[in-house]
């Protein structure tokens, strides 16, 4: 009887797979609630940069190339800081591997937004768009790659 009861109350305490599996679906809605909020900023910077350097004359590739630095560093910060919570610290060699792991989703936002780029009359409003929907072409890819590289599991 000591047993079993014993066992019962093990089994109590211990989550079961779809209690883990609720909980790490709101983890990763959490996450990538917060990832949204720091894209949505590193978009802001992204399109300051691009707009700084359009008005000192740079070609549009060049200043689009600048301005996704600019907004990968951003998101960077932002993503070990409130994202994923990561408390290593920042270092050249963390964030030169989060840029590789962003690459790809860098990538497929840097050509969609150029061909739109390339396509337009350059307009305000038309770099914007451009640099919008390039954005967003990455976001999903680039969520996922840098949770691999900055989360720490608890």
């Amino acid at each position: 009887m000591r047993h079993t009861v014993e066992f019962a109350y093990r089994r109590a305490l211990r989550p079961n797979s779809s209690t883990e599996a609720l909980v790490a679906m709101r983890s990763t809605a959490a996450q990538s609630l917060r990832y949204l909020i720091g894209a949505v900023i590193a978009l802001g910077v992204d399109l300051l940069v691009v707009f700084l350097a359009l008005h000192f004359a740079l070609p549009r590739l060049l200043a689009r190339a600048v301005g996704m630095v600019a907004g990968i560093t951003t998101t960077y910060f932002f993503n070990r800081r409130y994202t994923f919570r990561t408390t290593t610290p920042a270092s050249v060699v963390g964030w030169s591997k989060y840029v590789l792991a962003q690459s790809i989703g860098a990538a497929i936002n840097y050509f969609v937004s150029s061909a739109l780029l390339l396509a337009g009359d350059g307009t305000r409003w038309h770099v914007a768009g451009a640099v919008i929907a390039g954005a967003a072409a990455g976001f999903v890819y680039n969520f996922f790659a840098a949770r691999r590289v900055l989360h720490e599991p608890q």
